[in-house]
């Protein structure tokens, strides 16, 4: 009996949500935003989720929190060669947050990301002519 080789393209596999059929779905996130005087804290728990399984991305103003599952994986591979994101939580991000100083902290069974408020940015007006 020969093995057959499955060939997906990657860009199908990242576009497939795999979270309500493999392994009878998933545990709902718990996504918390507070805002203090100088940022914007958002915490973040998932049931079942390793501390370093977190990812952070900043993209097109928007705050993405996913993990990388697994895909394909062959029982006698350790580490496996295809992963998808797995979406936990979208943010759109103000335009006065301080994108380049976002940091993320792992504590007491949940994450804590940080997003400093860029003053300046925040009361920036700015009144333009309109040429006629």
């Amino acid at each position: 009996m020969m093995n057959k080789k499955i060939e997906i393209p990657k860009n199908i596999l990242a576009n497939i949500d795999f979270s309500n059929t493999l392994n009878g779905g998933r545990v709902e996130p718990n996504i918390t935003v507070n805002q203090t005087a100088d940022s914007y804290e958002v915490f973040v728990k998932v049931a079942g989720l390793e501390a370093d399984h977190l990812k952070v991305d900043v993209d097109n103003n928007r705050l993405w929190l996913y993990t990388l599952q697994p895909v394909l994986k062959k029982a006698e591979q350790e580490i496996p060669e295809n992963y998808v994101p797995q979406t936990i939580g979208q943010l759109m991000l103000p335009n006065f947050v301080d994108v380049e100083n976002i940091s993320a902290k792992y504590y007491n069974h949940q994450w804590k990301i940080v997003m400093p408020i860029d003053d300046y940015r925040k009361k920036f007006k700015k009144h333009i002519d309109v040429e006629i």
